[in-house]
């Protein structure tokens, strides 16, 4: 077995279901039943091969001139797979998601996805070159795959190394006749897998493979004829396949349903018969162009429908003799952009911790208001948790759409517009080609949060009180009403009234939002909560740090208590943050927490000083301060609240001595 070692849990990261069994494997040798059989193969081909389970990614990554004999020596198994790849990314989107393709040794060529996400991945060693078979990195979708010669999806804590189990990967093997030519995977975090994932993998892997051997054995007519039986048969997307001259040939069911015609009208038509939208699409078509996400309208019996059209030319030898379309319909368009980009509320009721008669005054107050369509106004100040009541209104209600959160006073005065209502094609420089739908739109049938309402532009708002009173849109350079069925919920830490009487807020806008007011009480008014917010922020800090810190002193929580909390209970989770980064125990102190934002002592009393200095000494005199007391640029980085690099970046513009600070 691999030699034991203690394991940290990373900050943020939630253990998977499986984390339990694969620990009694690692630590124990004991397998369980539970455990799917092809991971418990696996797992035992790992322990037989003395793979090490906290490895930090792959072991092997061949140079550049290795590499570029590789793909060399694949260009025509990358030629055929490079179009799938693309058209798989444009599917599933770039938001989160990683998919790449390797040889026949489990040697990655060609990587596509998130940038961001691989970024994080670089740190396991997930990079082209990277070699990803079991004997490198352990039970993974590739390596597996490889070793049982078909489509699996490895899921989290499944992996063999512990580095790998806050993804999801699902690959597929290609074949070229008998032999392997590679594998496709895709990898996206756990929460973020749809159950179709393995299935999209596996076909695109078939279409692959088809069209691999069709380039050997059959003419391009019948190579056609194949990928569209396949792509007709296995994508739940509207299809429409059409010939050089632009008609019809082939469509699928799901795409004469969102169309509502039969199959048998619209063959042998052409595309602009079928699709009587604006803008045309055989003027793109027609041109052989690439056409992404473009939104249409379509005109059927009177009524505007919109949709999402994707459509690819294809050819060979550089003459394009058909193309395809597919359809989304706008709704179906915005449920996925919901579910990629994790618009959705997370938080209820329940975690609104407190027993203070003011605080379940307004939480009574919220829950009857979540039963109900009316507009929602939130007070409080800053930090008292305006959105946390926000989404456990929305999970309180019967909405079942998206959770929309937009700060108004961070959007600039020229944007806000078309962020809030969205804008058609060409509506100004820099717009996208496609159009976009705004913030109301994305959030149909669901909950917009209007935080900071009360920095609104003035003239902004005489719009805003327009779509709250018709649930109406118009998008910036277009001219048709689009019905938008929304839920508001506005914040503010603001006197609106005193907005009103100075004239920085219309009053008809003030009473629209004012049917349900909800007034958040501050931490200093429910200073019996206290001891309540600490014994639940703490452990989730600690588990956050990887950092074991149990309690605080009666000494401490004594003065935590007696403290006024300007910044509330945002405030109140930085401080203890702050505090067990630098505890040296299991047990928070006074000592720990000598001070709180901005100088402030724990009695709320500000410290004395006759200096007046610039700002950019006061920033310097911050930074060395923090960097003195915590001896490492990544903690500085967290109570300072920036980045690791924006650290590098003011020490050089500050003229801030290195004086041997850990980077860690």
């Amino acid at each position: 077995m691999p030699m034991l070692k203690t394991l940290i849990s990373p900050a943020n990261r939630s253990l998977p279901p499986e984390y339990e069994e694969w620990k009694r494997f690692v630590y124990e040798g004991v397998i369980s039943t539970k455990v799917r059989e092809l991971v418990r193969e696996s797992w035992e081909r790992c322990a037989t091969m003395k793979v090490d389970p906290f490895t930090l990614g792959a072991q092997c990554v061949f140079t550049p001139g290795e590499l570029s004999i590789r793909k060399q020596h694949s260009k025509d198994f990358l030629a055929v797979a490079r179009p799938y790849v693309d058209t798989l990314c444009n599917l599933v989107g770039n938001s989160g998601t990683v998919i790449f393709l390797t040889d026949e040794s489990g040697v990655i060529l060609l990587l596509s996805g998130d940038p961001e996400e691989l970024e994080r991945q670089e740190r396991i060693n997930l990079v082209e070159g990277a070699v990803w078979t079991e004997h490198e990195t352990g039970t993974n979708a590739v390596g597996t795959a490889i070793a049982i010669g078909r489509p699996v999806q490895i899921v989290g804590g499944e992996h063999y190394c512990y580095s790998q189990h806050e993804i999801t990967c699902s690959a597929a093997p290609i074949f070229r006749g008998e032999q392997l030519a590679g594998v496709l995977n895709l990898s996206m975090a756990c929460e973020r897998v749809h159950p179709h994932t393995l299935g999209m993998v596996a076909m695109t892997a078939k279409l692959i493979e088809g069209e691999m051997g069709s380039r050997r054995v059959l003419d391009t007519e019948i190579a056609l004829k194949s990928w569209l039986d396949v792509t007709l048969s296995t994508v739940p997307k509207g299809i429409v396949t059409l010939n050089a001259q632009g008609e019809v040939k082939c469509v699928n069911p799901a795409a004469a349903k969102l169309l509502g015609q039969d199959v048998k009208d619209m063959v042998g038509k052409n595309i602009d018969q079928v699709f009587n939208c604006t803008p045309r699409l055989s003027r793109s078509m027609g041109k052989g162009l690439v056409i992404d996400n473009m939104e249409v309208t379509l005109e059927r019996e009177k009524k505007n429908m919109r949709f999402t059209v994707s459509a690819r030319p294809i050819g060979v030898g550089g003459e394009t003799f058909a193309g395809d379309v597919v359809l989304i319909e706008g709704k179906e368009v915005h449920l996925l952009a919901t579910e990629m980009t994790g618009a959705r509320a997370h938080l209820t009721f329940h975690n609104i911790i407190g027993t203070s008669s003011t605080l379940l005054k307004a939480c009574d107050l919220a829950r009857s208001a979540a039963l109900t369509n009316s507009t929602v106004l939130l007070l409080g100040e800053s930090g008292t948790g305006k959105e946390l009541f926000a989404q456990s209104i929305h999970n309180g209600s019967r909405r079942r759409g998206p959770f929309i959160a937009v700060n108004c006073s961070a959007i600039p005065r020229t944007l806000i517009e078309s962020e809030l209502f969205g804008y058609e094609a060409g509506s100004f420089t820099g717009a996208s080609r496609n159009g976009r739908p705004g913030k109301f739109e994305l959030a149909h049938d669901g909950t917009i949060f209007l935080d900071e309402i009360g920095d609104m532009p003035l003239d902004f708002q005489t719009v805003l009180l327009r779509v709250l009173q018709e649930r109406q849109i118009v998008r910036v350079g277009g001219h048709k009403p689009i019905s938008i069925n929304v839920r508001v919920v506005a914040a503010t830490n603001r006197d609106l009234a005193a907005r009103v009487n100075e004239g920085a807020m219309r009053e008809d806008l003030y009473y629209r939002l004012n049917v349900v007011t909800v007034h958040i009480p501050p931490l200093r008014e429910r200073r019996d909560d206290i001891p309540l917010l600490v014994g639940h922020l703490l452990p989730q800090i600690s588990a956050r740090m990887g950092k074991p810190v149990e309690r605080v002193t009666p000494k401490a929580l004594q003065e935590l208590c007696g403290y006024d909390w300007p910044g509330n209970v945002r405030e109140l989770e930085n401080v203890l943050e702050r505090g067990a980064l630098v505890a040296s125990g299991d047990v928070l102190d006074v000592g720990d927490i000598p001070e709180l934002g901005g100088g402030l002592k724990l009695q709320g009393q500000h410290q004395q000083t006759d200096e007046l200095l610039p700002l950019v000494e006061v920033e310097r005199r911050a930074m060395i301060a923090t960097l003195e007391r915590t001896h490492s640029i990544v903690d500085a980085a967290k109570i300072l609240g920036i980045s690791r690099s924006s650290i590098y970046r003011k020490m050089h513009e500050l003229r801030i001595p290195f004086k041997g600070w850990t980077d860690r």
